[in-house]
């Protein structure tokens, strides 16, 4: 896991962190799930087995249930330099599934380690939204695309930048902040010396309260279209 080199040298501002990444290589296709099955505030629910989340995928083992997905799309949201040191993921070569990377972080890694983006303290995954609206907007103008589905989307560890995106996908969804603020926490079943909490999705729901729900949110921070946002919506959720 992620481990701060200190040095004296303006490490307030931009620490420099070092990756483990032997570490993290043991977690492929772990922290994985389904974002399907939750109720709405409308009285739907998110359809089964269309989206799913996970952890890096250099590695899924045979007995993972992520080798007998019927893929049609792998969304990579690791940077270059991740998936150079963890290897790109399995399912991208197989017969069918569209691969689309979306370097996410890349400014900040290289071989090394990264960058730490500056935020406030409790603000870092809030960061991860600001920092990256460009990669946001790529990632949810590919779920308004048609026959995209069934798709999964990851990162490294699959509960940063993959649980700020699946916090996002379910409140455009309806879903509660109760049930989402669940599916975060549910990385820390893998990741138990690391542990998320509940307060560090705050900011991101104080900005799309502030923004004056979902709606405005998507179309300010990150850029969509109302008429995109109904075609997630058509997509995946069933009555």
């Amino acid at each position: 896991m992620p481990k701060d080199k200190n040095n004296n040298r303006d490490t307030a501002e931009s620490p420099r962190v070092v990756i483990d990444f032997a570490l993290l290589r043991t977690f492929a296709a772990r922290n994985f799930r389904d974002l399907g099955g939750h109720p709405t505030s409308e009285g739907r629910r998110v359809r089964k087995g269309l989206v799913y989340r996970s952890s890096h995928l250099a590695e899924v083992p045979p007995e993972s249930p992520i080798s007998q997905l019927k893929l049609r799309t792998l969304i990579t949201l690791q940077s270059r330099a991740e998936v150079k040191h963890l290897g790109a993921p399995q399912p991208a070569g197989r017969r069918g599934v569209r691969w689309e990377h979306i370097p996410m972080g890349d400014a900040w890694f290289n071989n090394e380690g990264y960058t730490r983006i500056a935020s406030e303290p409790g603000r870092e995954h809030l960061a991860l939204v600001m920092h990256f609206r460009e990669d946001w907007r790529r990632f949810f103008k590919l779920l308004c695309e048609r026959d995209i589905y069934p798709l999964l989307f990851h990162c490294s560890a699959g509960r940063d930048r993959t649980g700020v995106g699946a916090a996002m996908l379910l409140s455009l969804l309806g879903v509660d902040r109760e049930r989402i603020v669940a599916d975060f926490l549910e990385s820390n079943l893998v990741f138990t010396q690391s542990l998320l909490a509940a307060e560090q999705l705050d900011p991101v729901f104080e900005l799309i309260d502030e923004k004056g729900g979902i709606e405005g949110f998507m179309r300010e921070v990150i850029g969509l279209e109302p008429a995109e946002l109904s075609i997630i919506r058509e997509d995946l959720l069933e009555d």
